[in-house]
C-alpha cells in the first residue's frame, strides 16, 4: 500500500479519491518473519509475530532486553550483524542461522514478512528493497509506510474481541493512544 497525503476531504493531492488499505487478519502460523533491527520498535513486532505464531529471526548486533530474553528462551533467532544487501542471514527451509560462509544464497528469500525498524534510514530502505526483489509477500519500513506494502496497526484484545485502530501509518502514536483508550473502555465494564 502506498499512503498518499490527503485533505479533510478524503481525497488526495491530485484530486483522486485516497485509496483506504483492506482491513485482513492474516494467519501467520510457522511462516517465517525476519526483522531488520533489534531496538524498542523491533521488540514491539517482534513480540506480535510471537503472538501470531511466526517464526521470527532478527537481524542485529544488538539486542532490546525484551528480544534478547526470547533468543534466549529459543524463541527468537539471532543474527548478530548489521544488515547489509546481499547477506546469507539464514537458511530458508531450516530457520537456522548461516554466516556467509555456509554458500546459502536464499537472504531475505523464504520469508513471508520483513520489517525493517533500525535507527538507520539507508538500511531501512536496502532492506525493503532486497525484499521486494526477493519476492517477500509482505515488506514494512517502520519509519516510512511509503515503501511498505501492509501498515501494523494497535491491537487491543479482551474477552475474545480484538479491536484494532489505524491511522494509516500517518501516526503510530496517536494509534497507540486510542487503542489505550479504548482498553480502558473495554475493562470498565462500559460495553
Amino acid at each position: 500500500m502506498t499512503v498518499g497525503a490527503t485533505g479533510d476531504d478524503g481525497e488526495d493531492v491530485s484530486g483522486k479519491a485516497a485509496a483506504r488499505p483492506y482491513p485482513v487478519n492474516l494467519d501467520i502460523r510457522g511462516r517465517l518473519a525476519v526483522v531488520v533491527g533489534g531496538g524498542r520498535v523491533a521488540a514491539r513486532k517482534v513480540a506480535s509475530l510471537l503472538r501470531s505464531g511466526a517464526h521470527v529471526i532478527v537481524i542485529s548486533p544488538t539486542l532490546d532486553p525484551r528480544i534478547a530474553g526470547e533468543a534466549k528462551r529459543g524463541r527468537v533467532t539471532w543474527v548478530d550483524k548489521p544488515y547489509k544487501s546481499g547477506d546469507n542471514s539464514h537458511r530458508g527451509d531450516e530457520g537456522g542461522v548461516a554466516g556467509d560462509d555456509v554458500g546459502d544464497d536464499t537472504g531475505l528469500a523464504g520469508a513471508f514478512i520483513v520489517i525493517a525498524c533500525t535507527d538507520d534510514p539507508e538500511a531501512n530502505a536496502r532492506a525493503v528493497r532486497d525484499a521486494k526483489a526477493a519476492g517477500v509477500p509482505l515488506v514494512n519500513n517502520a519509519a516510512d509506510p511509503a515503501q511498505s506494502n501492509f501498515g501494523n496497526v494497535a491491537v487491543t484484545e479482551q474477552d475474545g474481541l480484538m479491536i484494532t485502530v489505524s491511522t494509516y501509518g500517518r501516526d503510530p502514536s496517536r494509534a497507540r493512544r486510542m487503542k489505550e483508550r479504548i482498553a480502558r473502555w473495554l475493562s470498565s465494564g462500559s460495553r
